[in-house]
C-alpha cells in the first residue's frame, strides 16, 4: 500500500523517477572546499554526500556556483547537526542561539562551522531573503531542543495543529524554499507561494522518508505524530498528506505561471528534489518505484 501511495504521488506530480548516482565531481569539489574552510571533516564527511546530492539535483539551475556550494556544505552540517543525540552535543545545541547572536565561539567545530555559513548567507542573497533563511535556520536549531523536550509526549487530539508547527520548525523549509530562486529575482516573484513550497519540501521529504521509516520501525515522525493527534491510520493520514502536497504543489506552479524565471526555477527544483531522494539509497525508492513500473 505504502508503494503504491509514493508511487502514485509521484505519477500526480508529474514526475518519472529515475535511478540517480552521485555526482563524484561535485563531491571532490566541496569536499575540498570544506576541508580548506577547515571544517571537521571527520564528522561531516559522511554527510557530504546529502549535501551533494540535494545540491547537484535540486539546486543545479542557479547560475552562481558559490552559491551551489553554500547549499551543499550547508546541507551537511545541518544534517550532521540532525543526527546528534549525544549528552555533549546536546550541551552545546542548547547554547547554539545564543552564542550565535552573541558572536561567541561555541567550543564545538560542527557548530562553529555552521555559525560561518549562517553568516555568510548576506554574500549569497540579500535581505529580506537572507534575514528568513537565518531565522529558519536557528528554529531548525531550536527543533532539535524540542524534540529531546517531547521525548515521549503523549499526542493530544485537541492539539491536531502541533504535529504542523514541529515539522515547520524541524523542516527548514523556508531556507530549501527560498534558495529555489536566483539571488537577482525580485521577491514579490516568488514570495507569496513560500507556504506551499514549505508544505511541497516538507511534506515530499515525509512521503519519500515514509516507506524507509515503516520498515525501520521509527515512530518519531510527521506522519506518525500527525496520525496520532487525529486519531487517523497512518494509511490515511499518509493519503491526506499526499492530497495536501499535491495542491500545493499545484498552488505554486499555478501561481508562478505568469512568471517563467521563478516557474522555471521551481520546476528544476521539483524534479531535482524528488531526483535527491532517489540519489540517496537510505530511502528505498528503488524498492517504492518497482511498483511504479509493475503496476
Amino acid at each position: 500500500r505504502i508503494r503504491q501511495s509514493v508511487a502514485q504521488f509521484l505519477q500526480r506530480c508529474g514526475l518519472q523517477y529515475k535511478n540517480i548516482t552521485l555526482d563524484e565531481a561535485w563531491l571532490s569539489e566541496c569536499s575540498e572546499e570544506a576541508i580548506n574552510r577547515g571544517y571537521p571533516m571527520d564528522a561531516i564527511l559522511p554527510y557530504m554526500a546529502v549535501g551533494v546530492a540535494i545540491m547537484s539535483n535540486a539546486y543545479i539551475h542557479l547560475p552562481d556556483r558559490a552559491t551551489k556550494i553554500w547549499i551543499c556544505l550547508f546541507t551537511a552540517v545541518a544534517t550532521c547537526i540532525d543526527d546528534m543525540t549525544k549528552a555533549e552535543d546536546l550541551v552545546h545545541l542548547y547554547c547554539f542561539n545564543e552564542r550565535f547572536m552573541n558572536c561567541q565561539p561555541h567550543g564545538h567545530p560542527v557548530m562553529n562551522a555552521l555559525d560561518e555559513l549562517l553568516r555568510e548567507v548576506a554574500c549569497h542573497y540579500p535581505a529580506p531573503v537572507s534575514n528568513l533563511i537565518v531565522t529558519s535556520s536557528l528554529d531548525f536549531m531550536t527543533s532539535s531542543l524540542l524534540d529531546n523536550e517531547t521525548k515521549d509526549m503523549p499526542i493530544s487530539l485537541q492539539a491536531p495543529s502541533y504535529p504542523e508547527y514541529s515539522r515547520l520548525l524541524s523542516g527548514l523549509s523556508t531556507t530549501y524554499g527560498l534558495c529555489i530562486f536566483p539571488s537577482t529575482l525580485p521577491l514579490r516573484e516568488y514570495v507569496q507561494c513560500i507556504p506551499d513550497l514549505a508544505i511541497v519540501i516538507n511534506h515530499t521529504n515525509d512521503i519519500l522518508s515514509y516507506y524507509k521509516e515503516e520498515i525501520d520501525c521509527e515512530t518519531v515522525n510527521y506522519l506518525s505524530l500527525m496520525a496520532a493527534s487525529r486519531a487517523l491510520t497512518k494509511q490515511d493520514a499518509l493519503s491526506d498528506l499526499i492530497e495536501k502536497t499535491v495542491r500545493a504543489h499545484h498552488n505554486a506552479l499555478e501561481f508562478l505561471r505568469p512568471r517563467p524565471v521563478a516557474y522555471n526555477a521551481y520546476v528544476a527544483f521539483f524534479d531535482g528534489y524528488v531526483k535527491f531522494h532517489a540519489t540517496l539509497k537510505r530511502y528505498k525508492l528503488e524498492e517504492v518505484m518497482s511498483e511504479m513500473s509493475s503496476s
